[in-house]
């Protein structure tokens, strides 16, 4: 998932900064953190593949999600030194993520898509869409909402599936201004799920 990662992610400040400066440090973070995690019944991890050729029985990871369900934790970042590059880049916006995912949410249970990224030549092509609809059919089932933080590029696939703004932090750089979106999309009500 690492290659899925540094693709997707590797034209925003901090996937450049912080984990294509070192990716040897960034793979063995990444690999750590999404191994313990897949061992907690709290956090659901997807993934899209696509067959290296029609008859081949090789397959090759394009697209995953991780899903935080309901009772996940809210956790406060690792200090800077863990971070692969540039720690303190690094604990400056994931602690302003983690203190936007509190405002928004609080201790009201929700379903959370903690991460999704498709590689560049496989974008927009309905991988991430099966990633989004698998959370929100579970929180529909549930009755639950679902929160996500996103990038300007993100937002209106996000918009498609109900979800709405509702705050953002901007973060102004040397590289660029990066603004990220606080975004909830409503429960069930009444039967009718938001965004389907």
């Amino acid at each position: 998932m690492c290659h899925v990662y540094f693709s997707a992610f590797g034209d925003t400040v901090i996937g450049s900064r912080v984990f294509l400066e070192n990716k040897d440090a960034a793979s063995r973070m990444i690999i750590s953190d999404f191994s313990q995690e897949m061992l907690d019944p709290l956090f659901q991890f997807l993934v899209v593949t696509h067959k290296t050729t029609p008859d081949s029985a090789d397959e090759e990871v394009i697209a995953f999600a991780k899903w935080c369900l309901p009772g996940a934790p809210i956790n406060d970042p690792p200090p800077a030194e863990v971070w692969p590059a540039n720690g303190e880049l690094a604990v400056e916006f994931f602690t302003a993520l983690t203190r936007g995912h509190r405002k928004h949410m609080g201790e009201k249970p929700h379903y959370y898509l903690g991460i999704i990224g498709t590689k560049k030549e496989f974008m927009r092509q309905g991988a991430a869409s099966l990633l989004i609809r698998w959370g929100l059919d579970k929180a529909d089932a549930a009755g639950q909402p679902c929160f996500l933080e996103a990038t300007v590029k993100g937002k209106g696939l996000y918009e498609k599936f109900g979800y709405r703004t509702v705050g953002e932090d901007v973060f102004d750089w040397p590289e660029r201004r990066t603004v990220e979106a606080y975004m909830v999309r409503d429960a069930k009500t009444d039967g009718v799920p938001n965004g389907h």
